[in-house]
């Protein structure tokens, strides 16, 4: 029997690579690219602030990795146009806890070339623009919708074959996680010791326990005024939040 294929997608900051990594480490599959080759990433750094390469990249290679892991999800009918679809493959989806999200991408506002530093509280009041491969006309009104607008998409993939997660539940468990897409979708465990991936994808001054311990504790609520908390209450899809079990902020 073939491998199992293996698409992953999830906003900025929601952990992606980290979880991708736990899948290399302890799930017999293969994985999708939802990322630019090295060659690629070099071309780009010619060109600073121009996603141009990255983005023809995309459009390019689709019919062979459905796309950057970043993107908004297309809808399940133009899924199906492409045979990669049918081979096999599943689709894994990565939701962050939006009031968390919105301080890291404030944090590290990706793809915003020209945005210039601003305080939290305008930020969340200021358009996001979107690039090509994200699959989103121009801008949006903010980057609440942005997250919005991104995990609503989720929710149109074929239930048969999809697992929605969530960021605090990787943290709060990850082996349990990864045994649970195995156990749904029938693929094997590479050992029947779970193999946890420690090193920081991003900060080598940070492991896993850091981001662990961050999280769960909620330490970031800390940087949450009550009039962000109010911005985001205002503009945020609440059938969303219930869906993948958040709870309202109050002030």
């Amino acid at each position: 029997m073939k491998k199992k294929l293996i698409k992953i997608y999830g906003e900025r900051n929601t952990n992606t690579r980290y979880f991708s990594k736990l899948i290399e480490l302890n799930l017999n599959a293969k994985q999708l690219i939802g990322v630019s080759p090295r060659i690629v990433m070099k071309m780009q750094r010619t060109l600073p602030g121009n996603e141009f390469v990255r983005d023809l990249y995309f459009n390019l290679t689709f019919r062979n990795n459905l796309g950057w892991k970043h993107s908004l999800v297309k809808t399940e009918a133009e899924l199906g146009k492409y045979r990669i679809v049918k081979r096999n493959l599943i689709f894994i989806t990565i939701t962050k806890n939006p009031y968390s999200w919105l301080l890291s991408l404030h944090k590290r506002p990706y793809h915003q070339y020209y945005t210039e530093f601003i305080d939290f509280e305008h930020f969340l009041q200021t358009p996001w623009k979107t690039i090509a491969r994200e699959h989103v006309d121009g801008s949006v009104e903010n980057p609440i919708e942005l997250w919005n607008i991104k995990n609503r998409s989720y929710l149109q993939l074929d239930r048969t074959i999809t697992m929605n997660i969530r960021t605090e539940d990787i943290f709060a468990n990850s082996e349990n996680v990864i045994e649970k897409i195995s156990q749904q979708f029938f693929i094997p465990r590479k050992s029947r010791e779970f193999i946890e991936y420690k090193r920081s994808t991003k900060n080598e001054d940070k492991d896993s326990d850091y981001y662990r311990n961050y999280y769960l504790s909620e330490k970031w609520r800390e940087k949450l005024s009550s009039k962000a908390i109010r911005i985001i209450n205002k503009s945020i899809d609440k059938d969303l939040m219930d869906y993948f079990g958040y709870s309202l902020f109050h002030e």
